[in-house]
Protein backbone atom coordinates (compact mmCIF):
# COMPACT_ATOMS: atom_id res chain seq x y z
CA UNK A 1 0.00 0.00 0.00
CA UNK A 2 1.18 3.36 -0.76
CA UNK A 3 0.55 6.20 1.16
CA UNK A 4 1.05 9.77 0.11
CA UNK A 5 0.65 12.82 2.69
CA UNK A 6 0.08 16.04 1.98
CA UNK A 7 0.12 19.26 3.67
CA UNK A 8 -1.88 21.97 2.02
CA UNK A 9 -0.24 25.08 1.05
CA UNK A 10 -0.79 28.46 3.30
CA UNK A 11 -1.87 31.31 1.24
CA UNK A 12 0.15 34.42 1.74
CA UNK A 13 -1.30 35.50 4.15
CA UNK A 14 -1.15 35.80 7.78
CA UNK A 15 -0.70 32.53 8.60
CA UNK A 16 1.80 31.95 6.01
CA UNK A 17 4.52 34.36 7.45
CA UNK A 18 6.42 33.71 4.14
CA UNK A 19 7.70 37.52 4.24
CA UNK A 20 9.29 36.96 7.72
CA UNK A 21 10.61 33.31 7.05
CA UNK A 22 13.28 34.70 4.56
CA UNK A 23 14.90 36.61 7.74
CA UNK A 24 15.56 33.22 9.32
CA UNK A 25 16.21 30.84 6.21
CA UNK A 26 12.82 29.09 6.65
CA UNK A 27 11.02 27.67 3.86
CA UNK A 28 7.70 26.99 5.95
CA UNK A 29 7.01 27.92 9.68
CA UNK A 30 4.91 24.67 10.49
CA UNK A 31 6.06 21.35 10.51
CA UNK A 32 2.87 18.78 9.42
CA UNK A 33 3.17 17.39 12.86
CA UNK A 34 -0.38 15.75 12.38
CA UNK A 35 0.48 13.75 9.19
CA UNK A 36 4.00 12.56 10.62
CA UNK A 37 1.86 11.28 13.58
CA UNK A 38 -0.55 9.36 11.39
CA UNK A 39 2.42 8.30 9.45
CA UNK A 40 3.46 6.40 12.47
CA UNK A 41 -0.02 4.92 13.27
CA UNK A 42 0.63 3.58 10.01
CA UNK A 43 1.24 -0.53 9.18
CA UNK A 44 4.75 -0.61 8.92
CA UNK A 45 4.91 -2.59 6.04
CA UNK A 46 2.70 0.57 3.85
CA UNK A 47 5.29 2.72 2.09
CA UNK A 48 4.34 6.59 3.02
CA UNK A 49 6.07 9.69 0.94
CA UNK A 50 5.25 13.15 2.55
CA UNK A 51 4.67 16.20 0.56
CA UNK A 52 4.45 19.82 2.45
CA UNK A 53 3.43 22.02 -0.59
CA UNK A 54 4.66 24.80 1.47
CA UNK A 55 8.26 23.54 0.30
CA UNK A 56 8.07 21.54 -2.73
CA UNK A 57 5.44 20.97 -5.50
CA UNK A 58 3.16 17.99 -5.54
CA UNK A 59 3.90 16.24 -8.96
CA UNK A 60 2.09 13.94 -11.26
CA UNK A 61 4.67 11.36 -10.27
CA UNK A 62 3.49 11.59 -6.40
CA UNK A 63 -0.35 11.18 -7.28
CA UNK A 64 0.20 8.50 -9.48
CA UNK A 65 2.25 6.35 -7.22
CA UNK A 66 -0.24 6.80 -4.23
CA UNK A 67 -2.78 3.77 -3.66
CA UNK A 68 -4.73 6.69 -1.48
CA UNK A 69 -3.66 10.49 -0.62
CA UNK A 70 -4.11 11.68 3.26
CA UNK A 71 -4.19 15.91 3.89
CA UNK A 72 -4.37 17.22 6.91
CA UNK A 73 -5.22 21.35 7.11
CA UNK A 74 -6.34 24.10 8.85
CA UNK A 75 -9.45 26.14 7.83
CA UNK A 76 -6.69 28.92 6.00
CA UNK A 77 -5.56 25.93 3.57
CA UNK A 78 -8.71 25.07 2.16
CA UNK A 79 -8.46 26.68 -1.36
CA UNK A 80 -5.05 23.85 -1.22
CA UNK A 81 -7.03 21.44 -0.06
CA UNK A 82 -9.97 21.61 -2.72
CA UNK A 83 -6.93 21.58 -5.13
CA UNK A 84 -5.55 19.08 -3.64
CA UNK A 85 -8.59 16.54 -3.85
CA UNK A 86 -9.45 17.73 -7.64
CA UNK A 87 -6.31 16.38 -8.95
CA UNK A 88 -6.69 13.58 -6.83
CA UNK A 89 -9.95 12.71 -8.70
CA UNK A 90 -8.41 13.50 -11.72
CA UNK A 91 -5.86 10.81 -11.18
CA UNK A 92 -7.87 8.33 -9.88
CA UNK A 93 -6.79 7.90 -6.61
CA UNK A 94 -8.42 7.88 -3.45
Amino acid sequence: MNVLLVYPEFLDALWSFKHALKFINKKANTPPLGLLTVAAMLPVEWTKRLVDLNVTKLTEEDLLWADYVFISALAVQRKSVQEIIERCKEAGVK
